[in-house]
């Protein structure tokens, strides 16, 4: 459900989180709606749930520790949380003064700066944050490994519509790939030796301020993994070729991990994202019947087809 301005403005009265504010309607996505809160003396990003997809009904908590985490550790470059509510699902940050600029848009500077705060952000001690959970009395999200991923982008949102009255070849479809995708996984070896945190659905875009400093934001998906997801950023995000080489070279230095070493991992994590996007509007085709759904499951699985033959 989406709440109306009067809902928002009354659960920040009766959280104390303001005293006279100004509600704004800032903007959605499939899980959350965002508000933007004002008063005399700050500005706040109030974030609450409105998708009842079970298996993401905690991930405004997850947004919650981690970014409490990160503050705890000196990273300046996400956003300071303020409160979470269990009860109601909200979250509650400080708002990002700046100017949200596409990957694509760049410069090779920000670039490097990019690519630094991703590698800051992966090499923390995974030991650390499970520390100051216990020490917060803060849930501890574990490492999920690549195949509970799997499970969870993957089979557990294929579950929900497999049965579904769309087009049995696309089943048929999702079904064969994420078994090949699964046979896959189990071949590797755990890496447990390398884990970090990774921003999880890395977004196209970031926060410029006046100072030039970069900002990422919107953290639900955020986890332990043993990838910062640089094959996420090849997926989703807007870099075009040029810029993502250099991407690369970038965080090879910081990493001091060779760069033949990172596109390896890249390439075997493609296939694993695209087959996932597919399930994901598949899923959403399911819900809706909408043909903009039907349209990009078709065009995803043709991407993922292109794909397969080329790695």
């Amino acid at each position: 459900m989406r709440y109306s301005l009067n809902q928002i403005k009354k659960i920040v009265l009766e959280a104390n989180l303001a005293v006279n504010p100004k509600v704004s309607f800032l903007a959605e996505g499939f899980g959350n709606c965002n508000y933007l809160i004002e008063d005399a003396h700050q500005k706040l990003v109030f974030r609450i749930k409105k998708s009842h997809e079970t298996q993401f009904q905690d991930s405004l908590e997850r947004e919650y520790v981690y970014l409490k985490f990160f503050q705890n550790q000196g990273i300046s470059f996400c956003p300071k949380v303020v409160c979470y509510h269990p009860e109601i699902n909200y979250l509650v940050e400080l708002f990002i003064e700046g100017e949200e600029i596409c990957n694509k848009d760049l410069s090779n500077i920000q670039i490097d700066m990019f690519a630094h705060q991703l590698y800051q952000l992966f090499s923390l001690k995974v030991s650390d944050f499970i520390q100051f959970c216990k020490n917060h009395n803060l849930r501890v999200f574990n490492y999920q490994n690549p195949i509970q991923s799997l499970e969870q982008y993957g089979f557990n949102r294929f579950n929900l519509f497999k049965k579904a009255d769309i087009d049995s070849r696309v089943i048929s479809w999702i079904a064969h790939r994420l078994d090949q995708n699964l046979k896959y996984l189990l071949t590797l070896e755990n890496p447990q030796y390398c884990l970090g945190f990774c921003w999880g659905d890395i977004q196209s875009s970031v926060i410029i301020d006046r100072f030039n400093k970069m900002f990422f934001f919107d953290f639900e998906h955020v986890h332990v993994s043993n990838s910062p997801g640089l094959g996420y950023v090849k997926v989703h995000g807007q870099f075009d070729d040029i810029q993502f080489d250099y991407l690369l070279d970038r965080y090879s230095h910081y990493s001091k991990r060779s760069k033949e070493r990172l596109i390896d991992e890249i390439n075997h994590s493609l296939k694993i994202t695209r087959v996932n996007d597919v399930v994901w509007a598949a899923m959403k085709w399911a819900e809706t019947q909408k043909e903009e759904f039907m349209q990009l499951t078709f065009d995803r699985i043709k991407l993922v087809d292109d794909s397969f033959s080329k790695l």
